[in-house]
């Protein structure tokens, strides 16, 4: 089930969502094993938006804009995703990993938020901090410094908004939480309801 409102959540709102499937029939066989309830709150009020053109992630808190970080995006031939996003997961250490034999890697990160399944991420990058801000070298990613990268994971929160914009390529629907990549007339006609 994917569940949003027309504009983001209110900082303070409380949720209570009741999910009656248990026993409700999923397709292929499948039923629901039991009726899930979620409880939930929204917290501060944290929006990033990262622009191709000037190499730059902006962060407001509470519609105030808290810093400007300096980024790198992807590289030619590995372009970042543009479109509406969310933080997905956060871990303060991983080993990101090369899966083209023609571009091998294995490199220790840190700070890391992921954005899309297909390996989208915020993270600390200090190899490529010459370039922040001025061009694109990472895999997709969005780099920046350790500095920024450790501030920006101690404000965010799972679910915070990350817009990318001006990449040559959009998020395809389904790779990641991408329910905000949907102006809202579109998002209602998916809905069962």
């Amino acid at each position: 089930m994917h569940f949003r409102p027309e504009s983001y959540w209110q900082a303070g709102t409380k949720l209570s969502v009741r999910l009656a499937v248990g026993g409700l029939p999923l397709g292929g066989g499948a039923y629901g094993a039991k009726d899930v309830t979620v409880r939930a709150t929204i917290g501060d009020k944290v929006v990033m938006v990262t622009d191709n053109a000037t190499h730059t992630l902006t962060v407001t808190r509470g519609d105030q804009v808290v810093r400007t970080i300096p980024v790198s995006l992807g590289k030619p031939g590995k372009p970042s995703s543009s479109g509406a996003m969310v933080i997905m997961e956060k871990h303060q250490q991983d080993v990101f990993v090369g899966t083209d034999p023609a571009d091998p890697y294995r490199i220790p990160v840190s700070w890391v938020q992921r954005l899309t399944i297909s390996g989208q991420y915020l993270h600390a990058a200090p190899w490529s901090v010459g370039n922040q801000g001025k061009r694109n070298v990472s895999h997709g990613c969005t780099n920046m410094s350790t500095d920024n990268a450790k501030w920006l994971y101690g404000i965010t929160h799972i679910g915070d908004p990350v817009t990318v914009k001006g990449t040559q390529v959009h998020v395809a629907w389904g790779n990641g939480w991408t329910d905000w990549d949907r102006p809202w007339d579109e998002y209602r006609k998916l809905s069962a309801l």
